[in-house]
């Protein structure tokens, strides 16, 4: 019997290389993220730590299906859950944000796909008559109005003014635009960050606004002052906690940009 084949797990090398937050880790605890990967890959429910049964495994299940120690391999698992590489759901199941999110889209596509084809085969296969509508009267001309008679307006409705420029780049100005799931700036917040702080540094605490609205669900009028008022203090504790000192616009910073903290 010919084994069913089944879709490997993508892996991005270019961001496993270049992620500052990743090269800071220490190589055991790289090596737990891959395992985990892995399992949540072929779990059940894809992205997230849950025996075949449904059950979600807890952080002693974890480690003792991945042969780690307790003692150590729980510090190894908080470090992947502080640095966002792992979220943790209500009911305290270990996911991935981004394979989780990959799946949903997957599955979104498999869904209109499947409805798009059974569209196309009905069309296909369906050969009954068409019902010709019912021969309609011609309805009568109304005659010329006379002289008294009320004439309907050529215009009953005036279309709005169009915008002056001055208005189209202030309105231009104001759109926000989405730099991460749950984060929104204008261009000029943007490029007030990448200015003082380099993008790379802007890019980690969105990263970090992010999986932090994402895990709590928490709101704010402007995800920009909310950066500037503690995620860029959280970012420095950060970058000072593995060794990498930042103090104000770091013009020279250079490497590649990262993306998620998921490898997926």
């Amino acid at each position: 019997m010919a084994r069913k084949k089944k879709n490997p797990m993508p892996f991005d090398t270019e961001y496993w290389l270049s992620d500052p937050v990743l090269k800071a880790l220490p190589l055991d605890v790289k090596g737990l993220w891959i395992d985990m990967l892995c399992y949540m890959w072929e779990s059940a429910d894809r992205g997230v730590m849950v025996k075949p049964t449904g059950e979600i495994y807890t952080h002693e299940e974890i480690l003792r299906l991945l042969g780690k120690e307790s003692s150590v391999g729980e510090s190894w698992l908080d470090m992947l859950i502080e640095n966002g590489l792992c979220g943790v759901r209500d009911d305290g199941a270990v996911f991935s944000r981004r394979m989780v999110r990959d799946e949903a889209i997957r599955e979104k596509r498999r869904e209109a796909g499947k409805k798009g084809g059974d569209i196309t085969k009905a069309k296909v296969f369906d050969v009954s008559p068409v019902q010709q509508p019912p021969m309609q009267k011609p309805e009568e001309q109304p005659k010329q109005g006379t002289v008294g008679e009320q004439q309907p307006d050529l215009f009953p409705e005036e279309s709005p003014p169009p915008l002056t420029p001055e208005q189209q780049a202030k309105a231009e100005k104001a759109k926000k635009y989405k730099y991460a799931e749950f984060v929104t700036l204008t261009r000029d917040e943007y490029a007030a960050l990448c200015g003082r702080y380099s993008e790379e540094s802007a890019k980690r605490m969105i990263e970090i606004l992010d999986n932090y609205k994402g895990s709590k669900g928490k709101k704010y009028k402007s995800d920009y002052r909310a950066i500037l008022n503690w995620v860029v203090d959280r970012y420095n504790e950060e970058i000072q906690r593995y060794g990498k000192a930042i103090s104000g616009k770091t013009s020279s910073d250079t490497g590649k940009t990262g993306s998620y903290r998921d490898t997926l």
